[in-house]
């Protein structure tokens, strides 16, 4: 196997493709998660369920992947790296990856849905063309307060309800980002 860095059409590429494109796999489904969690109206009502599942399982193969590609650096660098993370982003690691263990091995994520009620002309629409033609709208006499919509919140159960499932997706992936750039640069 070929290490460190190389140059393809001026493009610098490291050797750690794999571990790259998981993270990149990662960041895709976290922008459809991200999508369907603001949705209203759900097409496929079990969208947020498989876009959290296909992100968790991308979002583990980034270290998996890394030390495969590099086995001896990762596993020498790892410890250190992950003993300078704060409290807080080591439990986020740790929960996630046991996140990704339920979802694989139980059949889902420990996740909970609450309600938030917003005005109906608060709602995203997908974006089709102007706003007058598309979206939701609502005309009412002076003073009365426009109807209200349900939005699902999703929140892991396992951390008391009060950690919400976008907030701690994005953090991960960040996280996971932070690895892989500081990889890179430990490793020149």
């Amino acid at each position: 196997m070929r290490r460190g860095k190389t140059r393809l059409l001026g493009r610098l590429v490291t050797m750690i493709e794999a571990t790259e494109r998981k993270l990149r796999e990662a960041q895709f489904f976290l922008r459809h998660l991200f999508a369907e969690s603001g949705k209203a109206v759900r097409n496929e009502p079990e969208a947020f369920g498989f876009y959290l599942s296909a992100l968790l399982s991308a979002a583990r193969s980034v270290t998996f992947a890394l030390q495969y590609e590099e086995k001896d650096k990762y596993d020498t660098w790892f410890p250190t790296w992950l003993q300078n993370r704060n409290r807080e982003e080591q439990a986020l690691l740790e929960f996630l990856k046991s996140q990704r263990n339920y979802e694989q091995k139980r059949g889902g994520a420990e996740v909970t849905v609450v309600w938030e009620y917003i005005p109906v002309t608060q709602v995203k629409a997908e974006t089709r063309g102007h706003r007058a033609y598309y979206g939701f709208h609502w005309f009412g006499p002076p003073g009365t307060p426009p109807p209200t919509v349900g939005i699902p919140v999703h929140l892991f159960e396992a951390s008391g309800g009060d950690r919400e499932v976008i907030a701690a997706c994005q953090r991960y992936v960040d996280l996971l980002a932070e690895l892989v750039r500081d990889f890179v640069q430990a490793h020149p």
